[in-house]
């Protein structure tokens, strides 16, 4: 039936499911456009044809040996303080990274581990504002952060933004601190900014140049512009405001040499830039006033003072990386929170095209913390999420339902998916009846009165506008693209930063009756082509099983999953909040059967160590766990 709410994951959904299955509607005064994701349409024809092609090219593969693993290991809910604390007492640093493609939960996970009384210190220690996490606070209250470690809001603990980070001040301040201000959190004390890479309003329009055609594809943040400034030694660092304004107006505009360079490169007016920008939403005003402005780097210092110099309710600055080292050396512990994740990490070559600028992986978190490694005892949580495992931006995804452009091309959204009056329950069903014994998924078409669809696209748009999954990137508002639980990428990131790993929203399986698990990826080029990566040569039909070499992103492309069904445990649900778990005596003696399966078939393929799953968007929703 159709309720009004709000989902405890935050954001509103009027009009949604209870979780007991429904139809997933627009809510009044929505408008949403069906028929851009409808089979006959535009690229949805393309789509249609090339599934058929290449499921006709690959669907005779024998059944591999690893859909028959069964699962016997069984797991108990624990306690924080007898899984995670002896894990954080053996560590001077904790780092929490992503160990997909960003938008895992790690705030929860980061709120746990801050709770620890020996972790005095938190901080994010490179990357910028496109990596957006939603942190619920003490009192329900939702907050969208960027650049502000998650530890603010526990009580008593320290946070830094580390001087690899990059920041646009306007931003920060409008974004985030008003955040902080509106709801009386204290942080003049608790949060210190370092001698960060200042973003300007030229990287932006950089940003946006540089994807004229297809703006879509960025977050338009002026990452990749900035963290090339930092590169070339050009641009501001936070200390230049303070400082010689001749050596800074000097410096800006080095840096805009670039900018004035592209324009003229691409033949584009400022005129046109500022009529295209003012199209764009996520195009900010103090931008397009830059735009307009007769003296750009006069107008940038005379902004950045009153944001950041002028402006008492800016955060105090601190040498963070200093900080960092001095609480290590008293024994106290630093947290150190992971932006995006492994796989957006620059320096993960098989992904380097689509990432993000900077080193977001463990090892490059530590380099940017500036701790001594020598003698350091890191702690590594990777941060998965699943059921619904999704990423945002352009590039390969193997395990996703559609193909990662696919909703870029179609310029489809929340309020278009609603208005496909999917029935979750009805949709789901059809798609996970459509993997065969030899876990290929055959192509199929759903059909409801709004009109026919792509079986994976009307999987894609359930899952996105599920109450339980809301999944649209917090920076950018564009759907994330969803899928299996990619256990091949899994492997390769455990081996590089593993064992530990929490899996966030697990109690989304409490909607689920099946769900997959991909095991391995077959090759399938459609022209029959065959590729190479790294010496191996990959023919059309090659499998890639989890733990074997892993191609780059050119050949990932062109792969698709191999995927063990696992059962859903709508029965024996698990979310915290819901009767038929928080009336049972805790902790629980064993998990629901369902539950330890996949958690047993991860660790299995993965030679991952699962610490936790999540049962509630709340720093306190998380289950431990230990094996029986």
């Amino acid at each position: 039936r159709l309720i009004r709410s709000r989902h405890p994951y935050g954001g509103a959904v009027a009009l949604s499911v209870v979780l007991a299955g429904g139809t997933l509607t627009a809510s009044d005064g929505e408008s949403g456009d069906s028929s851009k994701l409808n089979n006959s349409k535009g690229y949805n024809r393309t789509l249609i044809s090339d599934r058929a092609r290449i499921y006709a090219a690959i669907k005779d593969i024998p059944r591999l040996p690893e859909l028959d693993f069964e699962p016997t290991q069984r797991y108990r809910e624990s306690t924080a303080a007898e899984v995670l604390h002896p894990l954080i007492d053996g560590a001077d640093c904790i780092a929490v990274p992503g160990a997909y493609f960003g938008d895992e939960g790690k705030g929860k996970t980061v709120d746990a581990i801050a709770r620890h009384k020996h972790v005095t210190v938190v901080a994010r220690v490179n990357s910028g504002e496109n990596a957006g996490h939603t942190v619920i606070g003490p009192t329900g209250h939702k907050y969208d952060f960027h650049l502000c470690p998650s530890g603010l809001l526990t009580p008593g603990k320290v946070n830094a933004i580390g001087p690899e980070c990059v920041m646009d001040p306007v931003s920060f301040m409008e974004r985030e601190v008003s955040q902080l201000l509106k709801t009386k959190v204290e942080y003049k004390d608790r949060l210190f900014v370092g001698n960060v890479h200042l973003v300007c309003p030229h990287h932006k329009l950089l940003d946006l140049m540089g994807s004229w055609k297809n703006p879509n594809l960025s977050t338009l943040q002026g990452m990749g512009p900035v963290h090339a400034s930092k590169a070339r030694r050009k641009g501001l660092r936070l200390d230049h405001l303070f400082n010689d304004r001749a050596d800074a107006k000097k410096r800006l505009e080095q840096d805009l040499i670039e900018y004035w360079g592209l324009l003229s490169v691409l033949g584009i007016t400022e005129k046109e830039l500022l009529e295209k920008a003012s199209k764009n939403t996520k195009i900010q005003k103090h931008v397009l006033d830059f735009i307009s402005a007769p003296d750009k780097s006069d107008y940038v210092l005379s902004l950045f003072d009153r944001y950041v110099v002028h402006n008492e309710a800016f955060p105090a600055r601190a040498d963070v990386s200093h900080l960092l080292r001095s609480t290590v050396a008293k024994g106290e512990k630093v947290l150190l929170e992971g932006p995006q994740s492994f796989w957006l990490d620059n320096a993960a070559e098989k992904f380097w095209d689509s990432g993000t600028s900077a080193n977001t992986g463990a090892a490059g978190m530590l380099c940017a913390s500036r701790l001594n490694p020598v003698g350091l005892n890191p702690l590594v949580i990777n941060i998965h999420k699943s059921p619904g495992s999704s990423r945002v931006g352009g590039g390969a995804s193997p395990c996703s339902f559609v193909p990662q452009n696919y909703f870029s091309i179609t310029d489809a959204n929340a309020v278009d998916f609603r208005a496909m009056n999917l029935e979750w329950r009805d949709v789901s069903k059809a798609f996970f009846d459509s993997i065969q014994p030899n876990g290929l998924v055959k192509p199929g078409v759903y059909r409801n009165a709004t009109g026919a669809y792509d079986l994976g696209v009307a999987m894609a748009a359930a899952t996105c506008v599920h109450p339980t999954h809301l999944e649209f990137g917090v920076t950018s508002g564009r759907p994330r693209v969803v899928g299996f639980f990619d256990c091949v990428a899994q492997a390769e990131l455990i081996a590089c930063q593993g064992p530990f790993c929490s899996i966030s929203a697990f109690d989304r399986g409490d909607d689920y009756d099946e769900y997959g698990v991909c095991v391995a990826y077959v090759f399938s080029h459609p022209e029959g082509k065959s590729m190479i990566s790294n010496g191996r040569t990959f023919e059309s039909g090659t499998v890639i099983k989890a733990g074997e070499q892993l191609p780059t992103q050119q050949i990932l492309e062109f792969c698709h999953p191999v995927v063990r069904k696992v059962k859903g445990w709508r029965d024996t649900p698990i979310f915290a909040r819901n009767p038929k778990w928080s009336s049972q005596q805790h902790p629980v003696a064993e998990l629901p059967k369902p539950v330890c399966d996949m958690i047993a078939i991860i660790e299995h393929f993965t030679n991952t160590e699962v610490i936790s799953i999540g049962n509630g968007p709340r720093g306190d929703e998380i289950i431990y766990i230990k094996r029986k």
